[in-house]
């Protein structure tokens, strides 16, 4: 019979494991080896010629920053939660000076300094509470490592064991 034309030809292939976030187990992408891509660019600051590092220079990073990177803020870790709570403090501080009084112009420069300072706090501490959760992980996923290699000598100990059962019953 023939194949179902619904199906597209993507689905029928097998799926691409050189991506191990493809997986979609945290414990693959910490004992995934590194693309040849990356480990070229662990040395992307040294002349591969004499083996020197390069001097770069505010020039340089200036050059790196492109406008889609700012169109895809939003999208690095922890980002939308410093923003948020950027905002809400910087609206608080800011609309507290207001109230009691201040100028405009100090209210408004009190807002942004608690912007500023809010959005820096949260997102240190966002990134800290992913660091502490990622040790967590790996050590999780050296216990499971451990796990897999006593399971692994138990059933090797069972088999031997079998087989030499089995070997003393044919004589």
């Amino acid at each position: 019979m023939a194949a179902d034309s619904r199906q597209s030809k993507s689905s029928s292939q097998s799926p691409d494991t050189s991506d191990p976030s493809a997986s979609g187990k945290t414990y693959d992408t910490f004992n995934y080896p590194a693309s040849a891509e990356n480990i070229n660019s662990l040395n992307a600051n040294s002349n591969n010629a004499r083996g020197q590092p390069t001097n770069a220079g505010l020039t340089d990073g200036l050059k790196s920053i492109k406008l889609g990177d700012f169109k895809e803020v939003h999208k690095k870790p922890c980002t939308r939660e410093g923003f948020l709570a950027g905002i809400a403090a910087g609206f608080g501080i800011g609309g507290i000076r207001a109230i009691l009084g201040a100028p405009i112009f100090t209210a408004c420069s009190w807002a942004v300094g608690a912007f500023t300072f809010g959005s820096f706090v949260m997102h240190e501490y966002c990134q800290q509470q992913r660091r502490i959760e990622k040790a967590g992980i790996q050590r999780i996923n050296a216990a499971l490592d451990e796990k897999k290699i006593e399971i692994e000598k138990k059933r090797e100990e069972k088999r031997k064991a079998r087989r030499k059962a089995k070997e003393e019953a044919d004589r």
